[in-house]
């Protein structure tokens, strides 16, 4: 399995650039064949909580952005993991979406620790796929463990786009080696799973979400990782289970 994490650099509230901006990525990994590419939280619209902006971006699943990235799974003949605000009928979740290589949904997990006005899912739910199982949590969900506790004890491989920032500087290379990374790789290793965590890079924002992409394996070693305040994506071999 050669995995692809693309931390995509992304402007909040500009689905249309974002995703041009997908596109090059996508094209420019193309040679390296990836089975299984992970993009972060939010992926096209930047994360966003207020109710304007949930009126204005959010959207359906399925519905126009699971049947672009579909699309685009498809082309790439790749597993497509990414972030979207999905509108319901009780209201918005933050939500992301796990595509087979023709584009089908496999897998959708409303994340399940956010803040009003988002909704909170309520589940962990797993896949079986060519890769072995497969499950997804967003950003916040991978610190608490009252939700990781909800893990399929049969799952391999963790997903986990997110949209993280620093308040003040972001990014910040000193504080992410000093203080956050070490963070992530506690809370893998309570799991017991290996993570492919892809983090948005924002730009034209306050505190943005720094970038970077991480592999850390299932003892809380890191198996791979891309540079923090950068778009620069992380590709990686892997044995299947």
């Amino acid at each position: 399995m050669r995995v692809c994490l693309i931390p995509l650099k992304t402007e909040p509230r500009s689905p249309s650039a974002n995703l041009e901006r997908l596109k090059q990525r996508l094209e420019a990994n193309a040679p390296a064949k990836p089975d299984l590419i992970c993009l972060p939280e939010c992926t096209l619209t930047g994360y966003l909580y207020h109710e304007a902006d949930f009126e204005r971006f959010a959207e359906p699943i399925p519905g126009p952005t699971t049947r672009l990235m579909g699309e685009l799974a498809a082309i790439y003949s790749a597993g497509l993991c990414f972030g979207l605000l999905e509108k319901t009928e009780m209201g918005v979740y933050n939500s992301a979406v796990l595509l087979d290589r023709q584009g089908n949904i496999l897998l959708i997990h409303r994340k399940n620790e956010e803040a009003p006005p988002f909704l909170n899912g309520k589940i962990v739910r797993s896949v079986s796929t060519e890769w072995g199982e497969l499950s997804v949590l967003i950003c916040g969900d991978l610190f608490h463990a009252r939700v990781t506790d909800r893990l399929p004890s049969s799952v391999n491989w963790v997903i986990l786009p997110m949209s993280r920032s620093f308040s003040g500087a972001s990014p910040d290379p000193t504080r992410w080696i000093s203080e956050e990374r070490q963070v992530y790789l506690e809370a893998v290793k309570a799991i017991r799973k290996t993570a492919f965590i892809t983090n948005a890079l924002e730009i034209g924002t306050n505190e943005p979400a720094f970038g970077g992409a991480l592999i850390v394996g299932a003892n809380g070693e890191i198996i791979a990782e891309s540079p923090h305040g950068t778009d620069q994506a992380l590709i990686w071999d892997f044995r299947a289970p």
